[in-house]
């Protein structure tokens, strides 16, 4: 058995899902957990099968609140169970994370649980969505100059994280693909190692099914980045000062 949960937050997906969930399951992951995220009405049969499977908890928000509200929903019911296993693995709705792939980070977190673990796409391949390369390139870019720290990956949602590191991770402000930017950027302060795990670049018709918006999500993401850089650098030269204030110069 692998020893995590699975968290699946899921808008509108297609039946699928249904075969997805069953081949992990089948694959030995210990628990799912899928978030329907205030998908369309004639969708809701989907998670209705989907909670009669065993193994599998189906949560459900009344309205469309955003990734980073689901991801957060499927946390806290993982941390009320209380939980003894190792972690959880996060896995988009679409496919794009295959079960060998889901498998491959969670069985790297669980032989390790050291830091962070995120399954890093190759964007040099030819089948990436142009939107796709640049939003993860620029992305990439600005998170290393401002935080030193450099990343393949940044908005992968492929990503395990150990049971230890999920209360801190649970308690981050952000609604929507912010949320994953602000758990990295929180990371990267705490000094949490990150592990990065190649896995395979899909995608399917050009990405069409995300519901990442190029647009705006990009500008909260990339405001996001900039805001909590210029805020840890007025934190930095706030304890600076006092440090300096405390000290005794008498002779």
């Amino acid at each position: 058995m692998i020893d995590c949960t699975v968290i699946i937050p899921a808008l509108n997906p297609n039946e699928s899902l249904i075969e997805y969930v069953k081949t992990l399951l089948s694959e030995g992951v210990a628990h799912i957990i899928v978030v329907d995220d205030g998908s369309l009405e004639d969708l809701k049969y989907i998670f209705t099968e989907l909670s009669m499977i065993k193994g599998c908890t189906v949560l459900a928000h009344k309205e469309n609140y955003g990734k980073g509200r689901a991801l957060k929903t499927g946390f806290k019911h993982y941390l009320n169970e209380k939980n003894t296993l190792t972690g959880v693995i996060t896995a988009d709705a679409d496919g794009q994370h295959s079960v060998e792939d889901v498998c491959k980070v969670a069985k790297a977190m669980v032989n390790s649980n050291e830091g962070i673990f995120f399954g890093v796409r190759d964007f040099n391949e030819s089948n990436i969505p142009v939107r796709s390369y640049f939003g993860n390139r620029i992305t990439s870019f600005i998170f290393q100059l401002l935080f030193r720290y450099r990343l393949k990956d940044t908005q992968t949602g492929l990503r395990g994280i150990p049971h230890n590191e999920l209360k801190w991770i649970t308690e981050l402000k952000g609604e929507r693909y912010e949320y994953e930017m602000n758990m990295l950027i929180n990371a990267a302060k705490r000094k949490i190692k990150i592990n990065e795990i190649p896995i395979q670049t899909l995608y399917f018709n050009n990405n069409a099914s995300s519901h990442y918006n190029p647009i705006i999500d990009s500008i909260i993401i990339f405001r996001k980045l900039i805001t909590e850089f210029f805020h840890s650098t007025y934190t930095r030269g706030l304890h600076f000062q006092k440090q300096l204030s405390g000290k005794n110069y008498d002779k």
